[in-house]
C-alpha cells in the first residue's frame, strides 16, 4: 500500500485440510494433527514428504497420522541405498559423467538409469515452474525407490567394482539428492555432505543441468520390456510356491527378431534376476507340458513345473481352492439375485458386492487355466 506496488506476483493457494473423515480440521472440533508431534515421530522430512506428495492444485488434502508413514519410509530407503553405495564405492569418483557417456560404451542398465535420471529431471523442472509440486514428489518417488534403488542396485550388486558401474551409481545418486533437496532439505543435506564432503551446503550447489543427449526412449523400452518380464516370471515363482533358492528352467518364444536379439544380448542379467539354470530362447516351440505360461508383449514365456513343484500335491491345492471360491461365488449370486438385499441395501454395498462377483470369476477362471496347465 504505501510503496504503491503489488505485494505477491504469483500466490499459491492450497485445498482445506481436512481429517481422514473429511471433516475440516480446527482446533476447536480437536481433529488437528499437530506437526512437531508427527515431527518426533517420523522426522521433518517425513511431514514435507507426506503433505507435499498429498497435496494437488484445487483439491483438498485428507490427512491422517499414516500419512506420514510413506514418507519415514522413503527416507530410511534413501538412507540405506545411499549407505550401500558408500560401502562399495572405492573411493569418491571425479570423473566427467558426460565424457564417459560419449566415450564408453554402457552397457544397457547403465544407459537405462541415465536416461530414466535425465527424462525424471526435465518432469521435475517442468513441475516447479508450473507448482504442481505434489506431481514433483511422486516423480521422485517413483524414480528413487523403484527403478534406482530395486531395480538398478539389485542390477549392479555383482558389478560394483566395475569403474563405469562405480561412476554411474555415485552421479545418479548425488544428481538425486539435488533433485530432492527442495522437498527433503535434512536428509539430502546430511547425505551430500557424506557423499560429497569438498562440495559446500547442498543448498548452494544448482539443480542438475539436462543432458537430453542421454534421454533414450527406446533404450527404456527395452529395458522396460526385461523388467516386465523378470517380474511376471518371479510372480509365478510366488503363485506356484518355487523354492526362491531353487534354479528354475524358462523357455522364451519369440518371433520378433529384434526382441529375440534384445533377449539373447541380456540373457545373462535375465538368468541372474530370476535365478534361471536353463534358459532357452527360440523362434518357435511346441508348448511343453506342466508348466506355467504367459505374454509380455511380443514374448511367450514358459516355465517348467514337473521338477520345481509336486505336480499332484499342487492340483490338489488348486482344485480344493477352486471348489471354495465356487462355493463363494454361488452365495454371492444368490444374494446379488435377492430382490430384498437390492432395495434395502446401500447403492455402494451393491457394487462392491458386485465387484467381488466379477473378482472371484476371474480368479476361478485363473486357477482353472492353471489347473489345466498341470495335465
Amino acid at each position: 500500500e504505501f510503496m504503491k506496488d503489488i505485494p505477491f506476483r504469483e500466490v499459491y493457494i492450497h485445498g482445506t485440510v481436512r481429517d481422514i473423515e473429511g471433516k475440516k480440521m480446527s482446533k476447536s472440533l480437536g481433529n488437528i494433527i499437530d506437526p512437531l508431534d508427527i515431527i518426533n515421530e517420523y522426522g521433518a522430512d517425513a511431514l514435507r514428504f507426506s503433505l507435499i506428495a498429498i497435496t494437488s492444485q484445487g483439491q483438498d488434502v485428507f490427512l491422517s497420522k499414516e500419512r506420514f508413514e510413506q514418507g519415514r519410509n522413503f527416507a530410511n530407503k534413501i538412507w540405506n541405498a545411499t549407505r550401500l553405495i558408500l560401502m562399495n564405492l572405492k573411493a569418491m569418483p571425479q570423473a566427467d559423467l558426460c565424457q564417459i557417456f560419449q566415450k564408453e560404451n554402457l552397457a544397457l542398465p547403465e544407459r537405462w538409469i541415465l536416461s530414466r535420471l535425465y527424462s525424471t529431471l526435465e518432469k521435475v523442472n517442468s513441475g516447479l515452474e508450473n507448482y504442481r509440486f505434489n506431481e514433483v514428489a511422486n516423480l521422485l518417488y517413483e524414480f528413487i525407490w523403484h527403478e534406482f534403488c530395486d531395480w538398478y542396485l539389485e542390477i549392479i550388486k555383482d558389478k560394483f567394482s566395475e569403474p563405469n558401474t562405480q561412476i554411474v551409481v555415485y552421479k545418479v545418486l548425488e544428481k538425486s539428492l539435488r533433485m530432492l533437496h527442495p522437498i527433503m532439505p535434512y536428509i539430502s543435506e546430511e547425505l551430500w555432505q557424506t557423499i560429497n564432503p569438498k562440495a559446500g551446503s547442498i543448498t548452494i550447489n544448482p539443480q542438475p543441468h539436462l543432458q537430453k543427449q542421454m534421454i533414450d526412449k527406446k533404450i527404456e523400452g527395452q529395458m522396460g520390456l526385461l523388467i516386465e518380464l523378470v517380474t511376471a516370471v518371479r510372480n509365478v515363482r510366488c503363485e506356484w510356491g518355487i523354492d526362491p533358492l531353487k534354479n528354475i528352467d524358462l523357455i522364451l518364444r519369440v518371433g520378433e527378431s529384434k526382441t529375440r536379439k534384445l533377449l539373447e544380448e541380456n540373457s545373462n542379467l535375465i538368468k541372474r534376476l530370476i535365478k534361471i539354470g536353463r534358459l532357452s530362447i527360440v523362434e518357435s516351440i511346441i508348448p511343453p507340458g506342466k508348466c506355467a505360461t504367459g505374454v509380455i508383449g511380443k514374448i511367450d514365456f514358459f516355465v517348467p513345473l514337473a521338477e520345481v513343484i509336486d505336480v499332484a500335491k499342487e492340483k490338489s491345492r488348486l482344485e480344493q481352492q477352486i471348489a471354495q471360491l465356487e462355493r463363494l461365488l454361488v452365495d454371492l449370486k444368490s444374494r446379488l439375485k435377492n430382490k430384498d438385499f437390492l432395495k434395502r441395501a446401500p447403492q455402494d454395498i451393491v457394487e462392491k458386492e458386485k465387484t467381488k462377483k466379477e473378482e472371484l470369476e476371474e480368479k476361478i477362471s485363473k486357477l482353472i487355466k492353471a489347473v489345466k496347465s498341470l495335465a
